[in-house]
């Protein structure tokens, strides 16, 4: 075979593969023959006609057509080894050429990316806050945990009543989409990302769907928009209660911020439900819930504000990777092939097809009631995918520039957190193989976490890994201090858990009956 090997625009290979022309021939005689077997070649059994007649009957084309077909795999195989091209998904015969035979092949080149002076990359980091009014929400839910039904059976909806309700919404206006780019293009100068502006919903597009949701008629907890609760006060189980609202200027999502929406809430079920105080009743059993020992309130709202500080610097963190990541993009070198976009592409269309099903609507008739077209939305949806492909390359680039620092002992630590936690250790089977694996992966997460914050922030990313682990220590002394006495199903509910919430509930299911 005589190889030539071409570098072509959008990170390609071509490869054009000259073979002998006895192996181009001999390809032909066997297509012939088993052209033969198939095509009745009158006066010849099956298999048995010679070429000339053969190339008579069906065309000397076809024997042709069959050959190349016949070779393509081999010749692409060959090629692919001798050029030593590592290719990024299968290639296409872009040509086949007879005199002398060739074969002409395009494929997509793996990835490459030079991230380049990467470890001088800085970003400003201001550390998040929680304030009382973040753990007054936190009591809040746990109040919420606690209540206690006291009539499942009320004939009409007053405040402070809960409510099982199904909500159909959709916007009644267009969208301005001078007005919505414009905010978002501030929104992502502020905030000093490449984000891509979400698709904007059009007029008759569903703003959200839900099935027996529940809701406490609280004006100052509306759940959707403003005002929302008001509409629903003197409704009565049964009704279909109609209204308009519109959703505040102010809006964190600038293509629904001032549209118009059309509410259908149908009422099923009213309750009188009694919200317990936040006494010393309250604090043990929240405490329980919690399994730490809190003696007051003040030692209650202490634990919150500490969990959700930390909480809170791990959502932040995450998100300060994320900007850390896009400005090393901004000055790597990346180059990829254009498949790479397109598989991402196919992965962002499932995903919004799911989010569209998940209201109730099927995805065919949301495409056909909004004129949209396949072609549409994947133009729609271009920048975001190339974004997402050199976010994801940046990453992979990173871990094997920063390397891993995560070995046995350190899942071994977050495993004995687990078991201390539920009372018991997890039995040494498959499913003590699946949730350490689980853990493996949430500790890698974590420590190139760590590292891409101290980056940003020009400090010892080593330290950052350290004092990581020593967090985890300190959580691992928390949990055995607390430790708990359980059974063996609750442990298995609790590993399932981490690991498949589906098939937790299963078991609780199953325990049950």
């Amino acid at each position: 075979m005589n190889l030539q090997v071409e570098r072509i625009e959008n990170h390609k290979a071509r490869l054009t593969a000259e073979i002998e022309a006895a192996q181009f021939e001999n390809a032909k005689r066997k297509a012939a023959r088993k052209i033969s077997r198939q095509v009745p070649i009158r006066g010849f059994r099956k298999g048995k006609a010679p070429y000339s007649r053969v190339a008579q009957t069906v065309g000397e084309a076809t024997i042709i057509e069959e050959a190349v077909d016949d070779l393509t795999q081999e010749i692409y195989r060959q090629a692919l080894e001798e050029s030593k091209v590592d290719p990024f998904g299968q290639g296409d015969l872009e040509d086949v050429k007879l005199d002398p035979p060739t074969f002409i092949f395009t494929l997509p080149m793996r990835p490459v990316v030079d991230l380049k002076n990467f470890l001088d990359v800085r970003v400003d980091y201001e550390a998040p806050t929680i304030d009382e009014s973040d753990v007054d929400d936190r009591l809040r839910q746990y109040q919420m945990q606690l209540l206690q039904v006291l009539d499942d059976e009320v004939e009409t909806a007053q405040l402070g009543h809960r409510l099982y309700i199904d909500v159909d919404s959709e916007f009644l206006d267009d969208h301005d989409p001078e007005e919505a780019d414009s905010a978002f293009d501030e929104d992502a100068a502020d905030t000093d990302q490449a984000d891509v502006a979400p698709p904007a919903p059009q007029k008759g597009e569903p703003f959200v769907s839900e099935k027996d949701t529940p809701i406490i008629l609280d004006p100052n907890e509306d759940p959707f928009v403003h005002g929302f609760v008001e509409n629903l006060v003197d409704a009565q189980p049964g009704d279909d209660v109609v209204f308009e609202l519109t959703i505040p200027d102010d809006d964190a999502d600038p293509t629904i911020a001032g549209r118009l929406v059309e509410f259908v809430v149908t009422i099923n079920r009213i309750e009188a439900i009694s919200i317990p105080e936040l006494d010393e009743e309250f604090v043990r059993e929240v405490s329980e819930m919690r399994n730490e020992q809190a003696t007051d309130l003040a030692a209650l709202r202490s634990a919150l504000r500490e969990e959700m500080e930390q909480e809170a610097k791990q959502r932040h963190d995450d998100e300060y990777g994320r900007q850390v990541i896009t400005r090393i993009v901004a000055g790597a070198d990346i180059h990829y092939p254009e498949v790479a976009v397109d598989y991402q592409l196919e992965q962002q269309l499932s995903e919004f097809q799911g989010r569209i099903e998940q209201q109730g609507v099927p995805f065919a008739d949301f495409m056909r009631f909004t004129g949209n077209s396949d072609a549409d939305l994947r133009e729609r949806m271009r920048e975001e995918a190339v974004t997402r492909v050199e976010h994801s390359l940046t990453m992979d680039k990173l871990r094997e520039e920063l390397g891993t620092d995560v070995d046995e002992s350190d899942i071994d630590m977050r495993f004995e957190a687990f078991n201390a936690r539920f009372g018991r250790e997890v039995a040494d089977n498959e499913q003590y193989a699946v949730l350490r694996n689980f853990m493996r992966e949430e500790v890698e997460m974590a420590h190139m976490s760590a590292k891409l914050v101290a980056l940003g922030r020009g400090e010892d990313m080593t330290a950052a890994i350290e004092a990581l682990r020593a967090q985890a220590a300190d959580e691992l002394r928390q949990a055995l201090e607390n430790q708990p006495s359980l059974d063996e199903e609750a442990v298995e509910i609790a590993a399932a858990e981490a690991t498949d919430p589906a098939e937790a509930s299963a078991i609780d299911a199953g325990s049950e009956s």
